[in-house]
């Protein structure tokens, strides 16, 4: 395959709690109300389905936001709060040790659609779904069977229902991302900027059910889920409780507590245990960002503790964000051992279909003293 089919790009996806209809309205009354074009920043933050008061996601989108859009209007009613949208993506790696090159390559689509009445927004349903391939990935996700292979992967695949009309509590059914720390806030599904979730719980999205809501003062999503990540598994009897509550992100600070208790499903009868209990919290200055994490428990009984610090700049006009990240796994296994890293990326938003991603990330120690890798990676995404 070509390596301009390689470098197309891919999403970001959605999953934030359902926002509540005293201080958002709904997709369609957005629409109808301030006859906004479908890349306007109001519609952007009502399709990611931000919480009501909530800047970090409108004002530092990471060009993820719902810009680009097929035109529905031939639907008839049916196309009422409905966004779809296709996405392909090509992510290139290189590794300095190894001096391997690797590929992943996306092509998959983003739907989104809220049911509402005359009262305000009802349901929100999202479904998310990706044909995958992967070339020479060493070592590879355990979702795959080998480091060359084609799956199709769900991301976020959940209908989220509104219990109480004023939105402070919902309920969520299907597959979705943990509810734990920085990663609850800030969508980095599809991108090369991640803040962890995936190394520290062992899952980052699983199929389940939460309990989700937004008061005027607090945000919080807790649940129960299979405990075996992107497909559903039952053999050992996996699981996994995951909750967080926080402030409500505005424009100046927030502080979270979250926490994580499974025993998660592998393949071969392998069961990985993971306990966790975690603080984050961050601050909005302008066009800057700082943003901490810190979370302590145990891997398969042994002692973990592990911590994120970022900072990033993004563009008044939301075309580039510029970051930088230090990353601490560490873990007491017949002694402490740790893996640090510091990485450094960019994200340049060229228009509202075109988004190009670097990221450099460099091991500054290596669990059993490894090779201290730098890893290179560069990725394409196109959205239509």
């Amino acid at each position: 395959m070509s390596t301009a089919i390689l470098l197309l790009a891919a999403l970001s996806e959605c999953a934030t709690p359902l926002a509540g209809p005293l201080r958002l309205p709904s997709l369609t009354q957005l629409v109808h109300q301030t006859q906004l074009q479908p890349d306007d920043e109001a519609v952007q933050d009502a399709a990611i389905g931000a919480p009501p008061g909530a800047p970090i996601q409108a004002q530092q989108p990471l060009g993820d936001p719902f810009g680009s859009l097929i035109d529905l209007n031939w639907l008839g009613t049916l196309s009422d709060n409905l966004l779809f949208a296709v996405d392909v993506s090509g992510r290139v790696q290189y590794n300095t040790s190894t001096r391997q090159w690797s590929t992943t390559q996306f092509y998959g689509f983003d739907l989104y659609k809220v049911f509402s009445d005359d009262t305000g927004d009802i349901a929100t349903m999202v479904l998310q779904g990706f044909a995958t391939r992967i070339d020479n990935v060493n070592p590879h996700p355990f979702f795959f069977s080998h480091g060359t292979d084609w799956q199709f992967l769900y991301r976020m695949f959940h209908v989220n229902v509104r219990v109480d009309p004023r939105g402070r509590m919902n309920v969520k059914v299907g597959h979705y991302e943990m509810p734990f720390g920085i990663e609850a806030l800030l969508n980095s599904n599809g991108t090369l900027r991640q803040f962890g979730t995936a190394r520290n719980l062992g899952v980052k999205a699983d199929w389940g059910v939460t309990l989700n809501g937004v008061t005027r003062a607090v945000e919080y999503e807790v649940g129960i889920g299979r405990g075996s990540g992107m497909e559903w598994h039952s053999t050992g009897s996996p699981f996994q409780f995951a909750g967080r509550v926080g402030t409500i992100r505005d424009a100046d600070q927030w502080i979270g507590l979250s926490g994580f208790w499974g025993d998660l499903w592998r393949p071969n009868n392998v069961q990985l245990e993971r306990r966790r209990i975690g603080i984050d919290l961050g601050m909005h200055r302008g066009p800057f960002t700082w943003m901490a994490e810190v979370s302590g428990g145990t891997n398969d009984g042994d002692a973990a503790v592990n911590a994120l610090l970022e900072l990033d700049w993004h563009a008044p006009d939301d075309e580039w964000l510029l970051y930088g990240q230090f990353q601490a796994w560490t873990q007491d296994t017949n002694g402490w051992d740790d893996n640090l890293q510091l990485i450094l990326g960019m994200q340049w938003a060229m228009d509202s279909h075109l988004v190009l991603s670097l990221q450099y990330i460099q091991n500054l120690t290596m669990f059993n003293d490894a090779s201290r890798a730098a890893i290179i990676q560069f990725q394409t995404r196109y959205r239509f």
